[in-house]
């Protein structure tokens, strides 16, 4: 039988639960101090947890508890920046554990959302019904309120729907997410535009007995230069091509198209030309190439799709006279001053024109938050004013989260910010401190604690990517195999092994051999004899 398990060696990697075959370990994810993931991750998932789960084999578990963080894993599993897998401990033995795909599988089983135990009768407003809006609707909803959520646009998911291109996210994804808040009873009004000049103020909400409202609009607009060329027929603008794109109003290209910018909205824009009919593409970007500020796996999905890319070029003017025939562009020598700050610096003398038959500039994005002006405050760098932590605004019923607050971010980042304006406001109708025991931040596991060492090696799982035609989703999900290999690649780290079924132990010794920490001592012996036993001897 096992001795003991030296708790202050032990460093949670799994590997006597991994190896006993007679199911003796269990491992306790919950800790003081986070895993490196955890700590990567804008949402605070549970990353380690679940993926203990997951290792159990129970599936529904692990999701339940991914869910508890981030209502739509099938979502970020398929969109987000993993910056978990660039702290994943696994890097130093043989690859990050591939937490973005076992995600994706997660978050694609159909579990309904739990019903919740209480039902408060203080009506909520959400205006916007992107990742952040969504994200509070569900939590708010979780705690018993009744939310309705207002959108502009005819279908919800905001720039879930209307700016992620449908091969990285499928309708029927968003759809389903959207079908459990209904499930939940979160009310949708769509076609509905909210603030001064819409079809309802803040004003008529409060007078119809809604009692606090978040305000997620989101950043649907492209931000615009003024460039001579601009007006010519071939001059598109990203955030609104890519809205066309996922309507009725796609455009078909034939010939070579330039985008101007390198984040991900020029990403998708270049490759969703390419993809309605464009016989080349080209992105132009100030940026080197070591600079483009888009995520690397995008930057690796354009260039997989054909895609050029031309760096360290400004534009200085469209070419054509009845139509786009052409960008000229400058040299640029930086990006950025000595401070820091966005101020381009180019050698005007080297130009050149790059051979066009459209240009769709993909520059950044802005909110379109003239609506409220009047109702909350607005920074000079056009967001709205909101509290660090809490996401309260000017105005105390009144709480704003999402790219319209951060300016441009990822869609996880939109979710987190979604789910502390939940809680900010529950906290403020009933009457409750803000911002109590609120900005603690957990520790994370040293790095002198960390598994690795000794670890048995196992590759990791890849989705496969398929040569689906059009806009069909081309990153296949994970199988079960896969998953459940992944889940146990995941070193559980900063956690603590226990032994739960010791008398299942046959005394075989592999769990103290391969414990990478030496925490673990089996007793010689399966176990001593009662002391009750009585022996019979004859002479």
């Amino acid at each position: 039988m096992i001795n003991v398990i030296d708790q202050d060696k032990c460093i949670g990697c799994g590997t006597c639960f991994k190896s006993c075959s007679l199911d003796v370990f269990r491992l306790d994810t919950d800790q003081s101090k986070v895993s490196p993931c955890m700590a990567a991750c804008p949402a605070g998932t549970d990353i380690r947890g679940y993926n203990a789960l997951v290792q159990q084999g129970k599936l529904e578990e692990a999701a339940q508890k991914l869910r508890q963080a981030n209502p739509f894993p099938g979502i970020t599993g398929r969109i987000c920046f993993h910056p978990c897998e660039k702290e994943c401990a696994r890097n130093a033995v043989d690859g990050a554990v591939n937490i973005n795909a076992v995600e994706q599988f997660l978050g694609d089983l159909d579990l309904p959302e739990e019903q919740p135990a209480v039902r408060h009768t203080a009506k909520i407003a959400v205006v916007g019904s992107g990742p952040a809006g969504l994200s509070c609707a569900c939590f708010m909803a979780r705690m018993g309120y009744p939310v309705t959520v207002f959108e502009a646009a005819p279908r919800p998911g905001g720039m879930l729907r209307y700016g992620i291109p449908a091969y990285r996210l499928p309708d029927a994804v968003v759809e389903a997410h959207v079908a459990r808040l209904e499930a939940l009873g979160v009310s949708f009004r769509c076609n509905t535009r909210i603030g001064k000049g819409g079809d309802l103020t803040l004003g008529d909400l409060r007078r119809r007995g809604y009692k606090a409202f978040l305000l997620a609009p989101g950043t649907s607009l492209s931000r615009r230069i003024a460039i001579e060329g601009a007006e010519l027929p071939g001059v598109l603008w990203g955030v609104e091509f890519l809205r066309a794109v996922r309507g009725d109003h796609a455009p078909t290209f034939s010939g070579h198209v330039v985008v101007v910018g390198g984040g991900d909205v020029a990403v998708d824009a270049a490759i969703s030309a390419k993809r309605l009919g464009a016989s080349s593409v080209s992105m132009v970007s100030l940026e080197s190439e070591a600079e483009l500020p888009a995520y690397p796996h995008n930057i690796a999905d354009a260039r997989e799709e054909g895609i050029d890319f031309q760096c360290g070029w400004g534009p200085v003017r469209v070419e054509g006279t009845d139509a786009v025939s052409g960008l000229t562009v400058k040299a640029c020598l930086s990006v950025k001053d000595a401070s820091g700050a966005f101020r381009p610096s180019f050698d005007e003398t080297q130009t050149c024109t790059i051979p066009a038959d459209a240009v769709i500039f993909a520059i950044g994005q802005a909110a379109d938050l003239d609506p409220f002006a009047e109702d909350v405050a607005i920074t000079p760098r056009r967001t709205i004013e909101t509290a660090a932590v809490t996401f309260e605004t000017s105005r105390p019923d009144v709480f704003a989260a999402g790219d319209a607050s951060s300016g441009p971010a990822s869609a996880i980042q939109a979710i987190a910010g979604g789910r502390e304006a939940a809680y900010s406001m529950d906290r403020y109708l009933r009457g409750g401190q803000i911002l109590a025991n609120r900005s603690a931040v957990r520790e994370t596991v040293d790095k002198d604690r960390l598994p690795g060492e000794g670890v048995l090696l196992s590759p990791r799982n890849e989705r496969a990517v398929t040569d689906a035609p059009g806009f069909e989703e081309r990153r296949q999900g994970l199988d079960l195999h896969a998953v459940l290999a992944e889940g146990m690649r995941c070193m559980t780290c900063g956690a603590k092994a226990r032994i739960a079924y010791n008398d299942d132990c046959m005394t075989c010794f592999t769990c103290e051999l391969r414990c990478p920490a030496e925490a673990i001592n089996v007793h010689p012996f399966k176990e001593p004899l009662p002391r009750t036993l009585e022996i019979h001897c004859e002479d």
